[in-house]
């Protein structure tokens, strides 16, 4: 009883520090004059696209061929209400961006959120 209190212990332990990592990658993000919070944190997978147009599930690298395969997964596991937020640097072309909307579109998934920093 104690060796499986004992990885469940490590398992949150970890699973929180990689869930904390996809939040951090220091990236400059567009300003918004207006802005809706948006808490689906259970069911949202965050797609992290760097300046250089690198794409990151969390703090994974992903290929731009699997992450077409990853998004039907997420979509499945959720049965049908999956929600994605992007995470872009601002100087990131819309040519970068829009394969990864085509992919979404093509999973199924319907609730995509751009996270923006509040503009003056």
């Amino acid at each position: 009883m104690i060796d499986v209190v004992f990885l469940l212990i490590i398992f949150f332990l970890v699973s929180s520090h990689m869930a904390k990592q996809e939040n951090h990658l220091p990236l400059d993000l567009p300003a918004a004059s207006t802005h809706k919070v948006n808490e689906t944190l259970s069911k949202r997978m965050t797609i992290n696209i760097t300046s250089e147009g690198y794409v990151q599930i969390g703090a994974v690298m992903v290929e731009k061929n699997r992450l077409a395969k990853l998004l039907v997964e997420h979509q499945s596991q959720h049965e049908g209400s999956a929600a994605v937020r992007i995470r872009t640097d601002k100087t990131v072309a819309y040519g970068v961006v829009e394969p990864l909307l085509r992919d979404i579109a093509s999973a199924g998934i319907v609730d995509i959120t751009f996270a923006v920093h509040e503009g003056k």
